[in-house]
C-alpha cells in the first residue's frame, strides 16, 4: 500500500507539480533568452540587465551550454512556489536538504533563532553550500548552532526577498575550483532584478485556512535609464508582517504528550512520544539527611497531588511527597504550554542597482542593500540543569524540613511527623521549572547591509571584472523572563514570608499545563532577568577576474579562458551576556559548588570572535575539441572544461589546492553525456577555530559505573544505566585543517528533434569528504573510557573526581579499577570521519509548441539520495570494532555512523513540478512538492521485528505531497487599472499536515512547515 501510495503521489507529481525548475545548461546571460531549455525570464520581467556570467564559468560569452549540470529557476517558478521569504523559496528546490536555522529550532540561546533560514545542498553539512548574489560570496548570518556536536554557520536566506529576485541558478556539482571554500556541495547564485524600466507596486495578503495566522507583504520597485541610455538606476523595497500562531492552532503541536496521536499504530504507547518533560513546577528534591528521618523513607522525594498515587508525606493545600528522583508521567509538564508555533515577525527590504557606461568599453557598477527583521516568540519557563542543582538552606523559610522553632516560636512550615535534626536539613533541588515567572519571551533583531562596487568591460578582445564588496550583519538575541542563579537561591533562602516558595506545585487537575499557585510577583521579581546574545560578522571582498573566449581557434571551436585573484576578509564576534560568558558566575551558598553561568538552564558560553584573510587565484579554460562542422561520425560535440584554484587561508597557515575537469559529449543532435571530476574543500568555519572553550551540560549514561553495577546485579544490563548530567568541555583549534572533498558528476541531457521544446536531463553524483571537523561526543568519550579500563588503561579526555569509599565498595571485584563521578568530558573540534554520499538528479522542462490553446510549460525537478554513509575515525572505529568483537555489549552504540540515507531526515526521494498555462490576460498555475519518508531514531519499537531494513525499528515520519494552485488576471485597456494584474492563488491546496515526528512541535521542521492551507490574494499594478 505504501509502494502504491508512493507511486500515485509521483505520478501526480510529474503531472501536476512544483519548483519550475528549468534544466538549462550553463551558459552566458545573452544566450539565455533564446536558446530552447535556457532560463525563461517571464514577460513581466525587465529585458535589459547587468551580464552575469552564469553559475559554473568564469568565461564570458563562453558557449559551455551542457557541460554543467545546472537548474535555473525563473520568477514563475518562484511565483508557483507561493514564497513569502527567501527560506520557502530555496526550500522549494528538491536538492536544497534539510534547512537545520529555521525558527522552530529556538530551544535554547546556543542555537540560531529568529526569522532565518540556512541552506544544505546534498545534506552534506550546513555550511558546504556557497551562496553568491550577483556572482559575488554572501556574508554570513551572525549566529551559529551545533550540528553533529559541532558549530556550522551558513548566510541568512531570508536576506533575499523573493520579489527582488529574477532568478535562481544552482550549479549542483562541487565547484570549488571555481569559486573557492564552501562550494563542496555546490553553488547558488541569486540574480537580482536589476535593468528595470518602468516600475511596479505590489501587495499581497495570506490567511492560513481554521487558525488565527495571516500575513502581508508590501513591495514596490522602479526602474529607469539616464545619461542618454547609458545608466539605469533600479530601486527594490518590500515589507513583511506575520502575526505569529501559538502552538495551540495545531492538534500536533499543543502538547508534549503526543501518545493520542499514535493511537491504533504499532507504535501505540510508546512512551517516547511523550514529552512531559520531569522538570515542572512540583520540584524533585534531595533531603541532606538519612533516609529513614522522614516517612517518606528516602533521601529523593518529589511533589505530586495528594490524588495521586504513591504519596508517602503530605504537604498541605493538596499536595504531597512520593519518595525517587523521576517524577511519574502524569506529574510531568507540559513545555510547549503557552509556546509559539510561528513567531510574529516584521521583515524589511530595501536594494538599489546602478549602473553607468564611462565609455565605449567599460561599465561602472554599484549594489546597495539593507535587510532588518524583528521576531518574537514565546518558549517554555526556565528550569535549572540536572548538571546544576541547586541548594536550599535549612532556614529558609518555605523548607519543609527547616528548623522546628524559628526566633523562638514553632516554625509554621516544618512539616510534622519526621525525625529530621531540630535545627532541621538542607535541601538539594535537583529539578524545577519555574513556571511562575511566565514563559519565556525571545525577541531577535537583526540589521545588515551590503555594498558592492566595481568596474567591467573589455580592452580590446579580454574581458574584466574587478569589483568590491562589503557586508556586515548584526544580530541580537534578547530572551525575557530568564532567571539568575544567584539571586533565585538568595530568594529562596531568604527566612522571611517574602521567600521565594518551590513546594507549593502547580496545577493539580492537570500538572502540564501552567501553575495554579504561582509565588507573588514581589518574591518572583528579584531573580527575574533578561539576558542577551549579540553577535556579527562581516565580508570585505577584492577581486578582479580577466577572461576571453577566443583565445585561440582548434578546429572544434574558440578556446576561452579565465584568470583572477580574489581577497576577502571575514570577521565573526560572538557576545554573550555577563551571566553567560563567566563575568558574572554562580557559587551555591549552600553546597558551595561553583558554575561558571548564572542563568538557569544554561551553560556557560565565552565570548567568542575571529578574524579570517583568505588569498585565491584561479584559472579556467574551456576546449572544444570537436563541433558539428569536422563531421566525426558519432561526435557531434566534444567539449572539456578544465579548472584550478589555490586559496590560503593566513588564520589557520593552511592551503588548498583544487583541480576540476569536465566535458560534454554530443553523440548525435539531441543527445549529450556530461561529465565531471573535481576536487574540493571547506575551510573551518571561525567559530570552530576560535572557540576557546565552551560548557555544555547533557544527560549522559556513565558505562563505567554502570558496568561495575551489572557486575555486581544491581541492574541487569547497560540499557539500564540511568542518565545522570555530564559537563562537556568542547574547544576549537588552530591546527584544524580545511574539510578535503572529491566530486563525480556523470549525466545525460536530453533533446529530442521530434518534440521540440522538451529537455530532460538526468544525473548521477558522487562525493567524497574526508577530514571531517567534528567532536567525538561525550557518549562515545564514555564509552572508549569502559573500553580502555577493561583494557587496564583509561580515557584521559574523561576527567573523574576520586572515587569515594562507595565507589571504592562497588568495584571491588569487578575487574575494574574504582572510578569516580564524571566531572568533565574534554571534547575538542578535530578533523574525525569520512562520509560518502551519492545520488541521482532527473529534469523535465517542457515548452509545448503553440498550437492555438495558449502557452503550456512544464516542469519537473528530482532528487533521489541513494547512501549517505558516515565512517569512523580511529577511536569510533576502536569502539564498532569492539562491540562487533564482544569486547563491549550491544548495548553501547556509536551514533551517527554507517548508512544514514532516510536517518532523522535525508529522505531518499524529494521532488516538485509544475504545469502553467498562459493565454492572453489569463494565466493558471499548478505546483507540486513531495519529499519522501525517513526514520525518526528517537522512536524505537518496544517490542523489536526481525527485518533486512536497518530502520524497521524506528519510528517513520510518511512522505508528503503538497500542491499549490493560482489563476491570475492581467487587465490591458487605456484606463488608470491598464497594466494591473489580480491573482488567486492556494498554497497547499489539500491542507496536508506535516507527518509527524518525535520533535518539539510535532514534526521535522528541518524539511516541513506547520502553515498549512493558505489563501492568497495578490495585486500588482505596472507603471
Amino acid at each position: 500500500m505504501r509502494i502504491t501510495a508512493t507511486i500515485v503521489r509521483l505520478a501526480l507529481l510529474g503531472g501536476t507539480s512544483l519548483l519550475a525548475t528549468s534544466i538549462a545548461s550553463a551558459q552566458d546571460q545573452a544566450s539565455a533568452g533564446s536558446r530552447p531549455g535556457a532560463a525563461d525570464v517571464t514577460a513581466s520581467a525587465p529585458v535589459a540587465e547587468p551580464e552575469i556570467v552564469v553559475t559554473g564559468t568564469q568565461i564570458q560569452g563562453a558557449q559551455i551550454n551542457d557541460v554543467l549540470p545546472v537548474t535555473v529557476i525563473d520568477e514563475q517558478s518562484i511565483e508557483n512556489s507561493g514564497a513569502s521569504s527567501g527560506d520557502e523559496m530555496f526550500r522549494a528546490i528538491p536538492q536544497a536538504g534539510t534547512v537545520a536555522f529555521n525558527e522552530q529550532n529556538a530551544t535554547t540561546q546556543n542555537n540560531v533563532r529568529g526569522d532565518v533560514g540556512s541552506i544544505n545542498l546534498r545534506d552534506l553539512g550546513t555550511g558546504n553550500t556557497l551562496l553568491l548574489i550577483n556572482g559575488r560570496r554572501m556574508n554570513l548570518h551572525p549566529g551559529f548552532q551545533t550540528e553533529l556536536l559541532v558549530p556550522v554557520v551558513s548566510p541568512d536566506t531570508n536576506e533575499i526577498a523573493p520579489g527582488s529576485v529574477r532568478r535562481i541558478e544552482v550549479l549542483r556539482d562541487g565547484a570549488s575550483a571555481l569559486y573557492g571554500a564552501d562550494a563542496v556541495a555546490g553553488v547558488v547564485n541569486t540574480v537580482l532584478r536589476g535593468g528595470m524600466k518602468g516600475g511596479f507596486i505590489e501587495g499581497d495578503y495570506r490567511m492560513s485556512d481554521g487558525t488565527s495566522l495571516y500575513s502581508y507583504t508590501l513591495t514596490g520597485g522602479y526602474g529607469f535609464d539616464f545619461g542618454g541610455g547609458r545608466g539605469n538606476l533600479t530601486v527594490y523595497g518590500s515589507y513583511f508582517h506575520e502575526n505569529g500562531l501559538p502552538v495551540t492552532g495545531r492538534d500536533y503541536a499543543r502538547d508534549d504528550n503526543r501518545l493520542p496521536l499514535v493511537e491504533g499504530t504499532d507504535f501505540e504507547g510508546e512512551a517516547s512520544f511523550n514529552n512531559r518533560n520531569t522538570f515542572g513546577p512540583f520540584g524533585q528534591f534531595d533531603i541532606q539527611a538519612p533516609s529513614n528521618r522522614t516517612p517518606i523513607a528516602d533521601d529523593d522525594f518529589y511533589l505530586q497531588p495528594s490524588t495521586f498515587a504513591g504519596c508517602r508525606l503530605q504537604f498541605g493545600g493538596g499536595i504531597c511527597a512520593r519518595n525517587g528522583t523521576t517524577p511519574v508521567a502524569d506529574v510531568r509538564y507540559n513545555t510547549i504550554f503557552g509556546n509559539s508555533l510561528i513567531s510574529k515577525k516584521d521583515r524589511y527590504n530595501a536594494m538599489a542597482l546602478l549602473s553607468y557606461e564611462l565609455t565605449d568599453n567599460i561599465e561602472a557598477y554599484f549594489e546597495g542593500s539593507y535587510y532588518r527583521s524583528e521576531s518574537v516568540r514565546n518558549f517554555d519557563p526556565s528550569a535549572i540543569l540536572s548538571a546544576v542543582p541547586v541548594g536550599i538552606s535549612r532556614n529558609a523559610y518555605y523548607n519543609p524540613f527547616g528548623p522546628i522553632t524559628r526566633n523562638g516560636q514553632p516554625n509554621p512550615q516544618r512539616l510534622p511527623g519526621t525525625t529530621i535534626a531540630a535545627d532541621g536539613a538542607d535541601l538539594i533541588m535537583e529539578r524545577y521549572r519555574f513556571v511562575d515567572v511566565g514563559n519565556r519571551i525571545i525577541d531577535v533583531e537583526k540589521e545588515s547591509y551590503r555594498l558592492v562596487a566595481g568596474l567591467r568591460g573589455n580592452f580590446g578582445a579580454w574581458d574584466f571584472d574587478t569589483g568590491f564588496v562589503y557586508s556586515e550583519a548584526d544580530t541580537v538575541d534578547l530572551e525575557r523572563n530568564r532567571v539568575s542563579l544567584t539571586a533565585m537561591q538568595r530568594q529562596i533562602n531568604l527566612t522571611t514570608p517574602d521567600a521565594y516558595n518551590p513546594f507549593n506545585g502547580g496545577c493539580l487537575d492537570d500538572p502540564g499545563l501552567g501553575d495554579c499557585t504561582p509565588n507573588p510577583a514581589a518574591s518572583i521579581e528579584p531573580f527575574r532577568i533578561d539576558v542577551f546574545r549579540k553577535g556579527g560578522t562581516s565580508l570585505a571582498l577584492a577581486d578582479f577576474k580577466i577572461s576571453r573566449d577566443d583565445l585561440f581557434t582548434l578546429p572544434g571551436g574558440n578556446i576561452g579562458i579565465a584568470a583572477g585573484v580574489e581577497w576577502r576578509r571575514e570577521t565573526f564576534y560572538d557576545d554573550r551576556d555577563p551571566r553567560l560568558d563567566g563575568t558574572i558566575t554562580f557559587t551555591d551558598s549552600v553546597t558551595g559548588v561553583f558554575n561558571g553561568s548564572d542563568v538557569a538552564g544554561t551553560s556557560e558560553s565565552p565570548d567568542t570572535d575571529g578574524v579570517r584573510n583568505v588569498y585565491s587565484a584561479f584559472t579556467e579554460l574551456f576546449v572544444p575539441l570537436v563541433s558539428p562542422e569536422m563531421d566525426i561520425p558519432l561526435v557531434e560535440a566534444f567539449n572539456v572544461q578544465l579548472a584550478g584554484r589555490i586559496e590560503r587561508f593566513a588564520d589557520i597557515s593552511a592551503t588548498a589546492k583544487v583541480p576540476r575537469i569536465a566535458a560534454s559529449w554530443t553523440t548525435i543532435p539531441g543527445v549529450t553525456l556530461r561529465g565531471a571530476w573535481s576536487q574540493g574543500f571547506r575551510a573551518p568555519n571561525l567559530v570552530q577555530v576560535n572557540d576557546d572553550g565552551t560548557t555544555r551540560s547533557n544527560t549522559r549514561d556513565d558505562f563505567v559505573v554502570c558496568q561495575a553495577q551489572v557486575e555486581k546485579g544491581i541492574i541487569d544490563s547497560l540499557a539500564a544505566c540511568p542518565g545522570a548530567g555530564v559537563i562537556s568541555f568542547r574547544s576549537g583549534a588552530r591546527n584544524l585543517r580545511p574539510e578535503d572533498s572529491e566530486s563525480i558528476n556523470l549525466g545525460i541531457v536530453l533533446e529530442p528533434g521530434f518534440l521540440p521544446g522538451l529537455t530532460v536531463t538526468a544525473d548521477y553524483w558522487r562525493v567524497k569528504q574526508t577530514g571531517l571537523v567534528g567532536t567525538f561526543g561525550d557518549d562515545n568519550a564514555i564509552a572508549l573510557d569502559l573500553l580502555r579500563r577493561l583494557a587496564g588503561s583509561t580515557n584521559p579526555n574523561v576527567i573523574r573526581e576520586a572515587p569515594t569509599a562507595d565507589d571504592i565498595a562497588l568495584f571491588a571485584g569487578t575487574g575494574l579499577a574504582p572510578a569516580g563521578r564524571i566531572e568533565r568530558v574534554i571534547d575538542p573540534y578535530v578533523n574525525l570521519d569520512s562520509r560518502v554520499s551519492k545520488g541521482w538528479d532527473f529534469g523535465l522542462v517542457y515548452r509545448v509548441p503553440d498550437f492555438g490553446a495558449g502557452d503550456f510549460r512544464i516542469r519537473l525537478n528530482a532528487a533521489r539520495l541513494d547512501s549517505f554513509v558516515q565512517s569512523a575515525g580511529s577511536d569510533g572505529q576502536e569502539i564498532v570494532d569492539a562491540i562487533a568483537a564482544g569486547t563491549l555489549p550491544l548495548d553501547v552504540t556509536v551514533g551517527g555512523l554507517g548508512e544514514l540515507l532516510e536517518v532523522d531526515g535525508r529522505p531518499k526521494w524529494r521532488a516538485s513540478g509544475s504545469i502553467n498555462w498562459e493565454k492572453g490576460p489569463v494565466s493558471v498555475g499548478l505546483f507540486g512538492s513531495y519529499v519522501g519518508k525517513f526514520y525518526d531514531t528517537s522512536v524505537v519499537r518496544d517490542i523489536l521485528i526481525v527485518s533486512d531494513d536497518p530502520n524497521a525499528n524506528f519510528f517513520p515520519v510518511d512522505d508528503v505531497f503538497t500542491m499549490n494552485a493560482s489563476v491570475a488576471y492581467t487587465i490591458n485597456n487605456d484606463t488608470a487599472l491598464d497594466g494591473t494584474r489580480l491573482r488567486f492563488a492556494i498554497n497547499n491546496l489539500f491542507d496536508t499536515d506535516p507527518p509527524l515526528a518525535d520533535e518539539t512541535y510535532g514534526f521535522y521542521s528541518d524539511l516541513h512547515s506547520a502553515r498549512g492551507r493558505q489563501f492568497a490574494i495578490e495585486i500588482r499594478k505596472k507603471f
